[in-house]
């Protein structure tokens, strides 16, 4: 089987258990600017905390001007336990002036303006267009997507941008959006770091990693 059926297969299988799966772990927003805030905030983090710190941060802050306009060092320390905390505060009220200044408060749809915003990069900007508008112009590469791209040898590459770049070969466009969220949800479940769960995969019967 090469790399371009066992892309298909991985799709197909894991649409089946993961397809109506929410398409971010990430809570509590209500819009399109706290969904694009909590996966800033969420880098080098994980969603559980970040729903912690979005549950009182977006009461706290419930406009993006609020956001923008807030004390910074209070700001830093609403969400010190994400990690970085000051460079995202940073990153979170840069990006809420430049909505507001330059796209009339609402956040820009196109790759090409989201990564344009202070801590946007393609990964950030996929997800938001992924869970937003249910397309996207790219895969967005999180750990679980670069650990299942390499197992099940759809790529050797180790960067995120180079994983992005391979896969985007072996999927249709119109399928990108679906990508991040069923390999995140089985890479966090089944297919984990340590001692994957070969024996209760669904892929276990193509994948070139399979211990079984």
């Amino acid at each position: 089987m090469n790399k371009f059926d066992r892309a298909g297969f991985t799709l197909k299988e894991l649409s089946k258990k993961y397809g109506k799966y929410p398409r971010t772990g990430l809570k509590n927003w209500k819009n399109d600017w706290q969904l694009l805030f909590a996966v800033i905030l969420s880098a080098r983090s994980n969603d559980d905390q970040i729903n912690k710190i979005t549950l009182r941060l977006f009461k706290k802050y419930p406009s993006i001007k609020a956001l923008a306009d807030a004390d910074f060092e209070s700001l830093a320390l609403d969400i010190k336990s994400s990690g970085f905390y000051n460079a995202k505060a940073k990153h979170l009220q840069e990006a809420a002036r430049s909505i507001i200044a330059n796209h009339s408060s609402k956040v820009p749809s196109k790759l090409d303006q989201l990564i344009k915003l202070p801590g946007v990069g393609r990964k950030t900007a996929n997800v938001f267009q992924g869970v937003i508008y249910g397309r996207s112009e790219g895969i967005a590469v999180d750990t679980h997507v670069a650990r299942m791209s390499r197992r099940l040898k759809l790529t050797s590459k180790k960067t995120a941008e180079k994983i992005e770049t391979a896969i985007m070969k072996l999927y249709p466009k119109s399928k990108y959006h679906l990508i991040n969220p069923i390999l995140f949800w089985h890479g966090r479940t089944i297919c984990v770091a340590r001692k994957p769960k070969c024996e209760v995969c669904q892929l276990n019967y193509f994948c070139p990693s399979s211990l079984i």
